[in-house]
């Protein structure tokens, strides 16, 4: 492993078989090398840990891993933080994979925009359906940053932002008693804070639809949403607004999904 790698790259996982190999190969085929690649597996009893332990040599030295129980999908994301070691760090699930020049084209945008390495690098990706076809490239609009904050959702592309470690040193990293919207959460948090973005149109990752977030676990939702507003908004009547506006959008969501899944389907 690198002493000081440049990017530490994280991936979450539990019972991740049937789609962690792609994921690991995505890693495995970047020609920019200085990373290391951190493996957080919630305790996976299908045959993930075997093709772990598979790749790992070819790796040479740059893959660390650990398998133990956590608390859900941001607690792992925060023993990746945790465990991470480099400049910059990209949580990568284990139903995605990374572009194969994906690093090298962020070290070239982190170099030539943000040469203090301190801002949050966010990217396009790949928006697949469950079969592998393009869905849409999902781009993130640097002009609707503040719309996003305004309206407590997630500016950029989760899967294909990149933070520096000493933002999450500075301000923390994510909440695990989210269910779903951990990411919206932290972003709020750093977005009031101040900190820098730089958003590039490169595609560096693909995502699969059907990840925790597109599921549309009503009950994991609310809970969410509530415990959200709560720790975001002390006056009640905001809250209530709020939550008002939220379940407008949540219901619209999720009726243009299904007439979208309909489509598709015929």
């Amino acid at each position: 492993m690198l002493e000081h790698p440049y990017f530490s790259i994280a991936t979450p996982c539990w019972n991740s078989a049937a789609t962690i190999e792609r994921t690991i190969k995505s890693v495995l085929a970047q020609g920019f090398k200085d990373y290391e690649y951190i493996i957080v597996d919630g305790g996976s009893t299908d045959g993930t840990l075997d093709i772990i332990k598979k790749y790992e040599p070819l790796f040479e030295g740059r893959m660390h891993w650990k398998s133990e129980r956590d608390k859900g999908l941001y607690d792992a994301f925060n023993k990746g933080v945790e465990r991470s070691t480099g400049v910059y760090c990209w949580n990568v699930n284990a139903d995605d994979y990374m572009e194969s020049d994906a690093l090298a084209k962020v070290y070239k945008f982190i170099k030539e925009n943000c040469p203090n390495e301190t801002a949050v690098i966010s990217g396009a990706m790949n928006f697949l359906s469950s079969e592998g076809s393009l869905i849409k490239v999902m781009k993130c609009d640097p002009d609707k940053l503040q719309y996003a904050y305004e309206h407590d959702f997630i500016g950029l592309n989760h899967p294909a932002t990149l933070v520096p470690k000493s933002i999450y040193d500075q301000y923390g990293a994510f909440d695990p008693n989210f269910k779903i919207i951990g990411d919206a959460d932290w972003y709020h948090r750093v977005y009031k804070a101040g900190v820098q973005f730089a958003i590039t149109d490169e595609v560096i990752t693909n995502m699969s639809d059907g990840g925790v977030s597109n599921l549309f676990v009503y009950k994991k939702s609310v809970r969410d949403r509530l415990y959200f507003l709560r720790k975001h908004y002390p006056n009640p009547l905001e809250r209530f607004w709020r939550w008002l506006k939220w379940t407008k959008i949540f219901y619209m969501t999720k009726i243009s999904h299904s007439l979208k899944s309909k489509k598709n389907a015929k």
